[in-house]
């Protein structure tokens, strides 16, 4: 299960050496083969979040917590993922200024998804209360 890390550690420092030299050549193809890299990496790391996933749904049905609860966890992790990825590409390609912008958005579309999982909080905090 964790045998695909040293692979992966072990081809991003061989890329990283080969994007240095490429790097001071061509520009646009170490790039590329940064974003390259990012894409197959995720696309084959993808079996592992669904399996991940499904061990925290199991846990979470388990412990009997509602769906109402673990949704909104499950697309926070999910959206900072994809955020990271966003950013950090974009920082590859020297971009600060979009890297900064999607960083922003990601983190907007976190505080939308945690809106109704804080609403739930207060509304409960408020019955303890007696509000």
């Amino acid at each position: 299960m964790l045998l695909w890390l040293p692979l992966v550690i072990g081809l991003g420092v061989v890329l990283t050496i080969f994007q240095a030299h490429l790097r001071e050549e061509q520009p646009p193809w170490a790039v590329l083969v940064g974003i390259s890299f990012v894409v197959v990496v995720f696309l084959a790391l993808i079996p592992q979040f669904t399996s991940s996933f499904g061990a925290l749904t199991a846990l979470a049905r388990e412990a009997q917590v509602s769906s109402i609860y673990l949704n909104p966890v499950l697309k926070t992790i999910g959206v900072a993922y994809l955020t990271s990825f966003g950013v950090q590409i974009s920082r590859e390609a020297g971009e600060e200024a979009i890297s900064g912008m999607i960083e922003l958005a990601g983190k907007l579309v976190i505080l939308l998804i945690a809106l109704p999982l804080l609403q739930a909080i207060l509304y409960t905090l408020f019955g303890i209360l007696g509000f």
